[in-house]
């Protein structure tokens, strides 16, 4: 499982890392995010896909594209670097993905490669249009005898320029298509680019000024006119190409958003026809340069201008897919499309990063401590209403049902915080506690995503309790007593008259408590550690609610106070409390032994035989006045062998590298839960063995 949305975001806001925008976007964690992403849009339809993002600067380096089997995006583009904080560049380059995944999931490979086969023939595919009006009407048969009579160079050239319009309409119709079937980061994400790319555009004067083909400057319109609703007419032009846009506009309107790709290439021709005197200008400029050396040299200096001079640097994708069948149909709603352009219009403020964390040798607590509940947590995204572009489609769920229940666990938690005793190490230290009063959408859909494959990891685990549960029940008879309801008549003849039986009562139910701790200081962003930790939080929530074990799943980091955040709790009921786990986010620092002790004792109130308390962590303790190091690790020593000595299991959970911390701290507790495929056999053997104890 790659990297999930929540906790990409949480990397993003953090500043005090002082992260580049070269060292963010290139890292295996962000490309992991934008194909799981791209995955979860293309797996229904059996297409596999890949993201690999570079970084290039230099004014003439592609942008994005795709040969149907990787996405390669550049995050150094201009379109991206314009953005003025990081969450906005996060989301040009969301956009950019969706993009090349309309085209994937879209666009019709054969029929554009058979399309420039036929134009290279000399035949226009599906056929030459018919007009109307005689002029045009005439204008196609001249431009059919010339196709018919053209040498190689001329049809390459004529392919070329077709391409191009193509690419143009294409890209308008799978942008459409991507917001209507993924209306949420994905429709943000193209319409934030669009945006920008339709600001940045020259304006027509200026691209006449700078010597480029009028045929570019209509694309440009063209392009203007798909991307924002509008055109950049700021210089007041009024000549003959914006007769000619205005003329071949209706053509392609009505092309744009037409399922059938046919019709695309019925209106490319149209279009190529009308704008005849626009490409005879480009092919005059390639006889030229192929007088001045090659005919390659002639191709290669036409695709470079036409790419050069259009807005945005349009690239063509490379594939062999048909395109998949709309669901319900497509349909398009251009008001409602402009109405979502200007809630973009407002730009989103910046947050701070994460203090780095430092090393001393002591602790410095002082003070008493206390706790505070904070009601108004909504998650580690944005709170932010409509128009914020990361909550565009958030809604709210139960609001009053859900803070009922937040206020009942308050109680429960403030009620047990005040007899907490945290012992000198963490003298003065306060808690907050935080519980997202409801989900958005954008947690269920990341639940949803992530989940499926884990909850089957889950069902092995309740497979495996299951059968240490019935071999733990025992079932007998016994014979020959004096007293009882049953009587048994082989017996009636004993002279001490124990002729009664009775049958044996199945062996009390194993009873277990189960408290999951979670590590979310910054340091569990690398290596993908809060990754695991939230898949891990999946399957055990799905294993303790499926089997009827009281659970509770507590994160915490350290910021000024030790910061809880409750994602599910033992009397807890609320059905999103599954969605609720992708929060679970690589925070700030981390005061693991406060924590410890806290989720200890709410374990240890618990009527349950059986406890079992497991912790997820980098074993890298550092929280504030010192908290770090050998001095931190010896109170969790001491903290561990406390709670086993009261008759709690410790299941001390290590990822990859981080086991020679965990076993050095929490010894035989220790368990590695890199491989998520062995935790179920693993945690029950763990679990079995303590309770045979």
């Amino acid at each position: 499982m790659r990297v999930s949305h929540k906790e990409l975001k949480r990397k993003i806001n953090q500043e005090q890392l002082k992260i580049t925008d070269r060292e963010l976007f290139c890292s295996r964690a962000f490309a992991g995010f934008l194909t799981d992403m791209a995955e979860a849009a293309t797996k229904r339809y059996k297409r596999k896909i890949k993201v690999h993002v570079f970084y290039d600067e230099s004014e003439n380096a592609k942008t994005a594209y795709t040969d149907n089997e990787i996405i390669s995006i550049n995050a150094g583009n201009l379109v991206t670097r314009s953005f003025p904080t990081k969450v906005l560049r996060s989301d040009s380059l969301i956009g950019m993905n969706a993009h090349e995944i309309g085209h994937i999931l879209f666009t019709d490979f054969p029929m554009m490669k058979h399309y420039c086969q036929e134009m290279s023939r000399g035949r226009m595919y599906p056929a030459v249009p018919s007009f109307s009006e005689w002029e045009i009407e005439e204008k196609a048969k001249e431009v059919q005898e010339f196709l018919e009579n053209a040498d190689d160079l001329t049809r390459q050239a004529i392919t070329t320029v077709s391409q191009f319009l193509f690419n143009v309409l294409e890209d308008g119709y799978i942008e459409a298509r991507m917001c209507d079937a993924f209306p949420g980061k994905y429709a943000t994400g193209i319409r934030l680019n669009n945006i920008r790319i339709s600001e940045m555009a020259q304006s027509i004067s200026e691209q006449l000024k700078n010597g480029a083909y009028r045929f570019s400057v209509l694309l440009n319109l063209l392009i203007q006119y798909h991307r924002s609703g509008d055109i950049n007419n700021r210089d007041g032009y009024d000549g003959e190409i914006l007769d000619m846009f205005y003329d071949v506009l209706p053509v392609f309107e009505d092309a744009l958003y037409d399922d059938d790709t046919k019709v695309r290439y019925e209106a490319i021709n149209q279009i190529l026809i009308m704008s005849w005197d626009y490409v005879q200008e480009i092919l005059e400029q390639v006889k030229e340069n192929q007088k001045k050396q090659n005919e390659a040299y002639a191709m290669e200096e036409l695709q470079k201008k036409l790419h050069d001079e259009l807005t945005g640097k349009t690239e063509e994708a490379k594939g062999d897919t048909a395109p998949v069948t709309a669901q319900g149909g497509f349909s398009f709603d251009r008001d409602k499309e402009q109405e979502k352009r200007k809630e973009l219009q407002e730009v989103l403020s910046e947050e701070t990063e994460r203090i780095p964390l430092l090393e001393t040798e002591d602790f410095e607590t002082k003070g008493e401590g206390c706790i505070s509940w904070d009601k108004e947590y909504s998650g580690s995204g944005y709170a932010n209403s409509g128009s914020d572009i990361l909550r565009i489609l958030n809604e709210m769920s139960k609001p009053n049902a859900v803070r009922g229940l937040n206020d009942s666990l308050w109680d429960q938690l403030s009620e047990q915080s005040k007899r907490l005793e945290l012992g000198n190490a963490h003298k003065g230290v306060n808690f907050r506690i935080f519980r997202m009063p409801g989900v958005d959408s954008n947690q269920i859909e990341a639940y949803e995503m992530v989940a499926p494959p884990l909850l089957l990891y889950s069902k092995q685990l309740q497979k495996r309790w299951k059968r240490i549960l019935k071999e733990r029940v025992s079932e007998g008879k016994q014979s020959g007593l004096l007293m009882g309801r049953r009587i048994e008549s082989r017996m009636l003849m004993n002279q001490e008259g124990k002729i009664f039986s009775k049958r044996n009562l199945p062996e009390k139910k194993q009873d277990l408590a189960v408290a999951l701790l979670i590590d979310e200081s910054g340091s569990m962003c690398g290596l993908d550690r809060a990754t695991y930790a939230r898949a891990a939080a999946i399957m055990v929530y799905d294993f303790c609610k499926a089997m009827r074990i009281p659970l509770s799943i507590i994160g915490h980091t350290e910021a000024n106070d030790v910061e809880l955040y409750v994602y599910t709790d033992f009397d807890s009921n609320d059905e999103n409390d599954c969605y609720r786990l992708m929060d679970i986010s690589a925070r700030d620092g981390n005061r693991d032994g406060a924590a410890l002790r806290f989720v200890a004792e709410r374990l240890m109130k618990q009527p349950e035989s059986s406890r079992l308390l497991m912790l997820i962590s980098d074993g890298q303790p550092a929280g504030n006045g010192g908290y770090i190091g050998t001095a931190a690790e010896e109170d969790l020593r001491g903290i561990h062998k406390e709670y086993t000595r009261k008759g709690i299991m410790f299941v001390a959970a290590a990822i990859g590298t981080d086991k020679e911390n965990i076993e050095r701290i929490y010894g035989d507790a220790f368990l590695d839960i890199t491989d998520l495929q062995k935790l179920p056999f693993l945690l029950v053997k763990r679990i079995e063995k303590e309770i045979r104890r």
